[in-house]
């Protein structure tokens, strides 16, 4: 009997499914809809973090690690970057150890940070600019490396050439080319020269240099770009290094930036490139943008955004895990009967919590099969709609993007089957530990 009875348990569950259509139907759409929710929120929020990543790694060109003098992050270096340039001999070692290492190391930036006023004659402005290797940032940018929402990038533009933030641009009587799509949907700049007309196609820079007296330069106004962030945008500008040390009458750098290859480990690297410097007596430190001072704002935006995901999935899973429950609490419950008829021909009741416990898990499998499709088409749909949307503090849109993740999907999957099989486990439970009569006599 034991045999007899075991074979139809591999039938009778697609049976059931079929026959209680409309009840599993009603437990298919709560698990889609469950299933999709995760999945897209997931892949967003993916998506979300590894462009802001990349933008920060390569378009801002901070690269894998940050070289610098110890203490030029704090407050005082801050207030005084001047006192914490690095000497030519501190440059040739940080030079000599990193390109010493030809198979970690792909690229590596000069940086020099100068603020001070700039102007045009009528309107005068405080900027803050960085000057950095021109070619060598172009190759970090990678393809980033077009830059500009109006004019040239520096690395097409003459070395006495700037770019400035393009609401900076407006503050210097420039005309700002009609709103349009800058970036595509992942990110990447459309490569496109677009006219800049100012008023004044040369600007004066003038700044404190290390000596403590005022200089100035002349740089023409070669194209504007994307500060980033709305504030910085109408202050930021950025010159070939040669030029910013001009500007600051100084042979000096505030800090290298060094991209380094896939297999390469930045902590390890930044160990070991302090202890290099340190037996050379040299206070030098490297770190991971990601850990630096100016990797702050990317790490609060990260910690809101983590936040902000565990209490939407929260909320997701818990609706979810609700509606799956007790759909298929009701359809269990509506069976009984059908429960009493299985164990008056001989069915036992493990054989009966058995028999639901698989129809709940096929059931929740196909309607994964079914919710993972869905979520691709809407994926496929939303990246290809091309949408941006306004991100707040920064100061152009930020592309729409969803991937799907398969960490997601068998997440997803993982923790609604398991809602599933446990609401159809327990009603089952105990509706076969009633005795066959009371089983045939439910309504």
């Amino acid at each position: 009997m034991a045999g007899g009875t075991l074979r139809p348990l591999a039938r009778i569950p697609w049976r059931n499914l079929r026959k209680n259509w409309r009840h599993s139907l009603g437990s298919m759409l709560s698990i889609v809809v469950g299933f999709v929710a995760i999945g897209l929120f997931e892949g967003y929020l993916s998506d979300l973090e590894e462009l802001q990543g990349l933008w920060y790694e390569r378009r801002a060109m901070f690269g894998s690690l940050m070289v610098e003098r110890r203490g030029a992050s704090t407050s005082e270096g801050r207030q005084d970057p001047i006192k914490f340039l690095l000497s030519r001999d501190e440059q040739a070692f940080v030079e000599g150890f990193f390109r010493g290492r030809p198979r970690e190391v792909q690229e590596l930036v000069r940086n020099l940070y100068v603020s001070g006023l700039v102007s045009t004659g009528r309107t005068g402005v405080v900027f803050f600019a960085r000057g950095y290797d021109v070619e060598a940032g172009e190759r970090m940018r990678g393809p980033w490396s077009w830059n500009t929402l109006s004019g040239r990038p520096l690395h097409l533009a003459d070395p006495e050439s700037v770019i400035v933030g393009e609401g900076l641009s407006r503050l210097l009587d420039c005309e700002v080319p009609p709103a349009e799509r800058v970036v595509y949907r992942d990110g990447m700049p459309v490569v496109r020269e677009r006219p800049l007309r100012c008023r004044q196609p040369r600007v004066q820079l003038t700044a404190t240099t290390a000596a403590g007296q005022l200089n100035a330069v002349e740089p023409n106004l070669a194209g504007t770009f994307d500060g980033g962030l709305k504030e910085l945008d109408s202050r930021i500008v950025h010159m070939p290094l040669p030029l910013a040390q001009r500007l600051l009458d100084t042979d000096g750098v505030s800090f290298y930036t060094v991209e380094l290859g896939e297999r390469a480990r930045p902590s390890s690297v930044a160990e070991e490139f302090v202890a290099a410097s340190q037996a050379r007596g040299l206070d030098l430190v490297a770190k991971p943008w990601r850990e630096h001072y100016w990797g702050e704002l990317y790490r609060r935006s990260m910690a809101l955004l983590g936040l902000y995901r565990m209490l939407v999935v929260l909320i997701v899973v818990t609706i979810a895990g609700m509606s799956v429950f007790t759909t298929m609490l009701k359809a269990v419950n509506e069976r009984v009967r059908e429960i009493g008829t299985l164990r008056s021909l001989g069915y036992r009741r493990r054989h009966i919590v058995t028999l639901f416990t698989v129809e709940s898990a096929l059931l929740a499998l196909v309607s994964s099969i079914l919710g993972l499709v869905v979520t691709a088409a809407i994926v496929a749909l939303i990246n290809g709609a091309d949408v941006t949307y306004s991100g707040g503090i920064a100061s152009q849109p930020i592309p729409l993007s969803v991937s799907l993740l398969p960490s997601a999907c068998l997440f997803a999957t993982g923790f609604l089957s398991g809602v599933a099989v446990l609401a159809a486990l327990f009603p089952a439970h105990r509706a076969a530990r009633l005795a066959i009569p009371d089983a045939l006599g439910h309504v």
